[in-house]
């Protein structure tokens, strides 16, 4: 099967879901993969994207849960939102392309083959694994370990040939949000004014006129301006750091000398209510830390988050993963010469330096090299770009990628099952 017409390429993703048509290099639509309601109100409308800013009365609700879906009614119309911002009329023209995280679940590929074929009734479908996609995006899917980094999961995935090995995949809930549980406690201890309520600090001025603003509207703003605080404040430290810590280690003072810094620089975050919070110096590291140590950080927060020991940061994850896959010799010397990161949470300036001289300490054995594009609309959007590399006709392999609504209506859920095993 080929075609030469575009098709439509959605990847769903927790944090930000990319769309486009797949005659563009990029995606023209970036959103938030959440959606508003009224709650006093079953029949009320589904907000997306933009408006949700004009409805702060309204109740934020997600529609993953650990990287899967889970609110297939809100998915169904977050998909037509879709089309509608692309200016696409009729949602049976064009094929349509979805991306799905690895470890994603039969019921749900078939929940999304159902929604496809029987209420989108779209002509042509495809289901392509997330993972494999940014393999594909950064030319590296012969052998490679794809380390994303999002809000709310940490995962771990090695590839080989194009295919995904099952036995190495690991996962994590210390992503993005994580850090801001450190970001919001080291802000309101540093909030110029004791004792204030740090929420009415942290809300964009905005909404400060806004009446009956509810609390997941109000939490969701509030996530926001944490991670702008996160994006311009933290840093990596090539060693780690301890909590209580007050001297950045010596090998990360010596490797800032040697760069455009210089030395290690106090920073400065303005608030939305134009407070500043000052001369912010080992924090900007020790704030990013948790990402490799999530036990011993969580420790020092006031909230009690009751971590497991064995609770795994970023080195331990790729480490697992490669003791869990058995393999060769070859096969490990070529993925750890290629891990790469990718995520909305890797804007941390060092953290693939750091992750590979951690992961020196479990592996000695092997030379390890990791990865993460410089270009930062290339990485965020990786997994589109690489879904469109994908499925065109030089790449795919079209009578496995693809299926059409004829075929679904002959073979059934099974048949579609199969192929996007």
């Amino acid at each position: 099967m080929e075609f030469d017409f575009p098709s439509v390429i959605i990847d769903l993703n927790s944090s930000t879901t990319k769309a486009g048509i797949s005659t563009f290099d990029t995606p023209t639509l970036s959103l938030p993969s959440v959606y508003s309601k009224q709650s006093s109100s079953e029949d009320s409308p589904y907000v997306f994207g933009d408006d949700l800013d004009l409805h702060p009365s309204n109740d934020i609700y997600t529609m993953f849960n650990e990287g899967l879906i889970y609110n297939w009614d809100a998915m169904t119309n977050y998909w037509r939102h879709i089309y509608s911002e692309l200016n696409l009329k009729d949602t049976s023209e064009l094929p349509l392309i979805i991306t799905e995280n690895v470890w994603n679940t039969k019921k749900n590929r078939t929940k999304a083959v159902q929604v496809a074929f029987e209420e989108l009734e779209v002509p042509i479908f495809s289901i392509l694994k997330r993972q494999i996609c940014t393999a594909y995006s950064v030319s590296r899917p012969s052998a490679v370990v794809v380390v994303d980094i999002d809000e709310d999961l940490v995962s771990v995935t090695p590839i080989s040939n194009g295919k995904v090995l099952n036995k190495g995949i690991q996962r994590t809930k210390f992503g993005g949000d994580f850090l801001s549980l450190f970001s919001l406690d080291f802000i309101q201890k540093h909030y110029p004014e004791k004792g204030a309520d740090i929420d009415e600090a942290l809300i964009p001025r905005q909404f400060k006129s806004s009446s009956g603003m509810s609390e997941s509207f109000k939490r969701y703003q509030i996530s926001a301006t944490l991670k702008e605080f996160r994006e311009s404040i933290l840093s990596t430290s090539l060693k780690k750091i301890d909590p209580y810590q007050t001297e950045m280690p010596q090998e990360t003072q010596i490797y800032l000398s040697h760069t455009a810094v210089g030395q290690m620089e106090s920073k400065h975050f303005e608030l939305p209510n134009r407070e500043i919070i000052k001369d912010i110096g080992i924090d900007q590291f020790k704030l990013a830390d948790p990402l490799f140590r999530p036990y011993e950080y969580s420790k020092v927060l006031p909230q009690k988050l009751n971590l497991s020991q064995d609770s795994l940061g970023l080195a331990n994850l790729v480490f697992n993963s490669m003791k869990n896959l058995g393999g060769t010799g070859d096969l490990y010397l070529k993925l750890l010469n290629n891990i790469v990161l990718t995520g909305s949470a890797t804007n941390i300036p060092n953290i693939e330096q750091r992750l590979a001289q951690d992961l020196r300490m479990f592996i000695q054995d092997y030379s390890i090299a990791t990865f993460l594009s410089p270009d930062l609309i290339d990485r965020n959007n990786d997994v589109w770009i690489g879904a469109n590399i994908l499925a065109s006709s030089s790449i795919g392999d079209f009578d496995n990628l693809f299926m059409s609504k004829e075929e679904y209506n002959e073979n059934g859920e099974d048949y579609a099952l199969e192929k996007f095993k």
